[in-house]
């Protein structure tokens, strides 16, 4: 929500003549206490992290089990015959998809 020109107006006007008449201001002996004061008064701020923050936090969360995942599918796909796309869909069209595991594992 936007201010409208004339409230604009009216707020530079008022910081103007505030800043001109900044000298002629007397400041008492307690005036920093005063400031702490109402400073310590004042309802605290939440803080919500935006939806990209959030995000990242999830997936700097994530990273090392997905490290682990792609090192673990390298290596089992390292020790099995790995074959290509071709050769799955000849095992389909003949037939021959039942591996089971002892297969797989080579147990």
């Amino acid at each position: 929500m936007t201010p409208s020109k004339h409230e604009r107006q009216a707020l530079r006007e008022i910081l103007r003549r505030a800043y001109h008449e900044r000298e002629n201001v007397e400041v008492g002996d307690q005036w920093q206490e005063e400031v702490m004061r109402r400073i310590r008064e004042l309802d605290e701020i939440e803080a919500r992290p935006s939806s990209l923050v959030m995000f990242e936090q999830l997936v700097w969360r994530l990273a090392p089990l997905t490290c682990l995942l792609i090192l673990g599918l390298t290596l089992l796909l390292s020790s099995v015959d790995f074959i290509s796309g071709y050769d799955v869909i000849q095992l389909l069209m003949n037939s021959t998809e039942e591996i089971t595991l002892n297969q797989f594992f080579g147990l």
